[in-house]
């Protein structure tokens, strides 16, 4: 493997000794030196004459002036989307990768919510012998998914397999990928299918067109036993006005993985809201072994779309924030 004179630099602590081979052994068919950094400061001091880094540290942008590309392996962009704006650095991201490990997590609370799992736990640690609490089913459900990027297309196929009344997608374009959806309208619509939504999943990055989208009055809007997951960013709902409604007992209920603030203060009331499955930013987590390998994948196919001056496939729009 050539020394190169290049250099990238890795910043992600996770990969395991293969994949690191893999990395270096593509960047050394380009002429480029790789150089892993798993603690924050070593990669801050080897990213001044990195010309690129895959990281998701937004300090790592500015650490040097040798920078031209910066890969992160998240899906969401938004800290680095001030940092870069004007800049002629690339940035891709690592969506693509979440899909599967997160539509799982979204089966998985709705299943919870609907079948009253967080209620018969709490029975079960008071040792009361109770079966009677009434359960809702996907069967025949009418979902909406706001997103139908990778997450909501996967969230679409899984959930299509218990039966729903109908699966409907939410975007930006109107556009129905793959036919995955029964039907798709866009976000200056949502208002109109909120009315007829028994499970509404949030999937959206944050952006100037999502931020506060869900507000009091639309959340306001869906049915009284209707179920919501968010798993998107948490800025794009009325997180206050969720509360309430879960308190009030105005939804059948809700499942939160991301929030406005994270992590959560410890005197915050959503850790005792009832009704709600909160979960701390987990469902798209590197401890699932093919999100990373996904991940690795992105990468090097857009490093050598990079090195060969190809267009990169997940490259970011950094007017668009996605």
């Amino acid at each position: 493997m050539s020394s190169g004179t290049k250099k990238l630099v890795v910043n992600f602590s996770v990969l395991n000794e293969a994949q690191r081979k893999q990395i270096a052994d593509k960047a050394g068919a380009f002429g480029y030196r790789t150089v892993f950094c798993d603690e924050r400061d070593e990669a801050l001091l080897q990213a001044k004459d990195a010309e690129v880094i895959l990281g998701m540290d937004a300090a790592l942008a500015t650490a040097g002036d040798s920078l031209k590309w910066i890969s992160t392996p998240s899906a969401g962009v938004d800290h680095f989307l001030d940092i870069l704006s004007g800049t002629d650095i690339l940035l891709s991201n690592a969506s693509g990768a979440y899909g599967l490990t997160i539509a799982e997590h979204i089966v998985m609370v709705t299943l919870e919510m609907m079948r009253r799992k967080p209620e018969y736990d709490q029975l079960v640690r008071e040792k009361k012998w109770e079966r009677g609490l009434a359960i809702h089913s996907i069967h025949g459900a009418r979902i909406t998914l706001v997103g139908t990027g990778d997450i909501g297309s996967q969230a679409a196929i899984r959930l299509k397999a218990f039966g729903p009344a109908s699966i409907t997608g939410v975007n930006r374009l109107g556009k129905n990928p793959e036919n995955l959806f029964d039907k798709v309208c866009t976000i200056s619509d949502i208002e109109k299918v909120l009315p007829e939504t028994d499970l509404l999943v949030l999937s959206l990055p944050s952006t100037r067109e999502t931020r506060g989208l869900l507000t009091k009055e639309r959340l306001q809007l869906l049915p009284e036993d209707a179920y919501l997951v968010n798993v998107g960013r948490g800025d794009v709902l009325d997180e206050k006005a969720l509360e309430a409604m879960l308190r009030e007992e105005r939804l059948g209920g809700a499942a939160l993985d991301v929030f406005e603030k994270e992590p959560l203060d410890d005197d915050s009331t959503l850790w005792n809201c009832p009704r709600l499955v909160l979960t701390t930013h987990i469902a798209g987590n590197w401890t699932l072994p093919y999100t990373v390998e996904q991940i690795v994948d992105l990468f090097l196919d857009d490093f050598e779309a990079y090195c060969e001056e190809k267009p990169m496939h997940n490259l970011v729009d950094l007017k668009a924030g996605y």
